[in-house]
């Protein structure tokens, strides 16, 4: 019906010699489904064969889901446009139970679309190994799609999908540039990386590389997001991305630029000439922005510790004026973003608690672990009600039953009851989450393990009825993590400015001069700390946009070692434009700590 309702085609569009029309295949789909429908005694599908020549672009999915052969039949002939001969099967065709009639056509992405096997779509792929280019990425696309993580290894070691992945590679070369970046974001489908996928991904830069103003914004974008996935990295296919980036910027969609940072994040490739124009970018589309690219924009520029207030500023206004618009899922992602960025007020936890309240019972683990991560960083202990409910929600009949938890949320849970000083009315609980990270080997990632050394450190100070035991491996990748970054903020610009201002800074409290002198990177207790002197006792941390967890709650067992912490938050240094205000922060910062000694 769908055919037969088309407007006529003017006749520079009329079907070719040869080529059934289509009010001709219409009537031949309607024949065939009618017989199937009225249940013919044979069960085999009867009526006028379709004609060979036919395209089923146009054919709705149901409609070919339909065309099957009936539970009593046994179609010897596989293509429709050939007579069907019905008989009783024999030996290894009894094995065969036909699903589905396919059809002999030049297109059958249809057809492996409406697949809901990813082992059948192997297998119709290699019982039409000489289908188009546009068949295996959509088979590729299927399959990725489908490999859920029960059977992901099976699929992913089976030689017909390696078969799959070198035909598509052996018809790179010959492929347009929007093809090319649609087998790209298929091949980025995966879950994870296998030396096939590896292999197909840098056969796909190697003739990438070689289409220079070729790609559209878009295209460009699903190329470099796909290349990073799949770990290709060479200077060659890294610098092409950047130059045709560089010549496409005008033409760049929020969620394209959105897309380019997150791929050279994944590269480790900060180009500062690159991000600042991706930034301005996002500042003048701003109000293009949809819900899905102001929350993937606030996570990638917190994972790069990006600090654009500008940019930040523009998207909290339009994101806190239209909570509404926002689901749950991003809402709580929105708040986990901001928080790391140290870009949310108490005001803000408030507007989003108020907006997620509602919807409490429909969160998942890892929605719950966002927004209580993003509560205690926020230090928003007047909402810990809230916190509570959560906790208890979260917990449910075990933290080790129901569905597994991930590492990343285990850890948010027990950082945030940590900081939020809950431990003691959830000791259980904490427990259990504690010995379920213990249970699972360290990540490479340092995120996670700086967030959980705090934790361990709360263990050893504060926590020790708790009864919780670190193990030695758990402890050395904290440690390591932990003083890894804090190497590499030593030498950073934001702290050679305070030092710098520190030598030069004098003041009088309570009739006594004071001059510190500050030493970087030094062993407090447990921890380290940006700056101490020794004399005074004075230690500062810097608050910073790329530390993933705040130093509140270090800093409170801090003094209980004696120690007088001073915490300079980012964003006020940064409205310390000048040398003169900078030395009036820190001034009356230090003067506050030693009028409170």
């Amino acid at each position: 019906q769908g055919l037969e309702s088309r407007t006529p085609r003017p006749p520079s569009a009329r079907a070719l010699p040869g080529m059934a029309s289509a009010p001709a295949v219409a009537a031949a789909v309607a024949a065939r489904c009618a017989a199937v429908a009225a249940g013919s005694s044979a069960g085999a599908i009867v009526g006028e064969a379709l004609p060979r020549r036919c395209f089923w672009r146009g054919a709705s999915s149901a409609a070919l889901s339909r065309m099957r052969v009936a539970p009593a039949a046994w179609v010897a002939a596989p293509c429709l446009g050939r007579p069907a001969a019905v008989g009783a099967p024999s030996g290894a065709q009894a094995q065969m139970v036909f699903r589905r009639t396919y059809l002999e056509s030049s297109d059958f992405t249809v057809t492996v679309r409406s697949m809901e096997d990813p082992l059948e779509v192997l297998t119709f792929i290699t019982e039409h190994s000489d289908c188009d280019t546009r068949t295996l990425e959509a088979a590729l696309r299927s399959i990725g799609r489908l490999a859920t993580p029960g059977v992901y290894q099976k699929v992913v070691s089976d030689g017909r999908f390696h078969a799959l992945l070198s035909s598509i590679a052996s018809r790179l070369p010959d492929c347009e540039a929007r093809m090319l970046s649609v087998i790209a974001d298929a091949s980025a489908r995966f879950r994870t990386s296998t030396p096939e996928l590896s292999e197909l991904a840098q056969r796909l830069a190697e003739v990438v590389v070689q289409r220079e103003d070729a790609f559209s914004p878009r295209s460009l974008a699903s190329i470099a997001i796909a290349l990073s996935m799949r770990g290709v990295r060479d200077v060659t296919t890294v610098e092409f991305i950047r130059a045709e980036a560089l010549k496409l910027m005008d033409d760049m969609e929020p969620s394209h630029c959105v897309t380019l940072l997150e791929a050279f994040r994944r590269w480790g490739v900060f180009d500062r000439q690159l991000v600042d124009l991706i930034v301005e970018r996002m500042c003048d589309e701003v109000d293009r922005f949809s819900t899905r690219d102001v929350v993937d924009a606030l996570a990638v520029v917190s994972r790069l510790g990006l600090p654009r207030g500008f940019l930040l500023r523009r998207l909290c206004t339009i994101s806190f004026e239209n909570l509404g618009q926002f689901n749950a899922r991003e809402l709580t992602k929105m708040a986990y973003s901001l928080a790391k960025l140290r870009f949310l007020t108490q005001g803000n936890i408030d507007d989003l608690a108020d907006a997620l309240k509602p919807r409490l019972h429909t969160f998942g683990a890892s929605q719950v672990t966002e927004f209580l991560y993003a509560l205690a960083m926020a230090d928003a202990k007047h909402q810990v009600d809230l916190a509570r409910i959560m906790v208890l929600q979260y917990v449910g009949d075990g933290i080790a039953s129901g569905p597994s938890k991930s590492l990343g949320s285990l850890i948010d849970f027990a950082w945030a009851l940590c900081a939020l000083d809950l431990v003691d009315e959830f000791p259980e609980q904490f427990k259990a989450a504690m010995t379920e990270i213990f249970d699972r080997s360290p990540p490479q990632n340092r995120v996670p393990l700086i967030k959980l050394f705090d934790v361990i450190c709360a263990l050893e100070l504060r926590f020790q009825a708790v009864g919780v035991t670190v193990p030695p491996t758990w402890k050395a990748a904290c440690d390591d993590a932990d003083r890894f970054e804090m190497d590499r903020l030593e030498s950073s610009r934001l702290h050679n400015e305070i030092v710098m201002r520190f030598d030069h800074l004098r003041g009088t409290s309570n009739g006594t001069r004071w001059q510190l002198r500050m030493a970087r990177n030094l062993q407090v207790g447990p921890y380290r700390v940006d700056m101490m002197d020794q004399d005074t006792k004075i230690v500062l941390d810097m608050e910073t946009v790329s530390w993933p967890t705040s130093r509140k709650m270090k800093h409170t067992m801090l003094e209980d070692l004696g120690v007088r912490p001073i915490r300079i938050d980012y964003w006020d240094w940064r409205r310390a434009r000048t040398e003169e205000d900078q030395n009036t922060y820190l001034q009356q910062a230090v003067g506050r700590l030693m009028e409170e000694a």
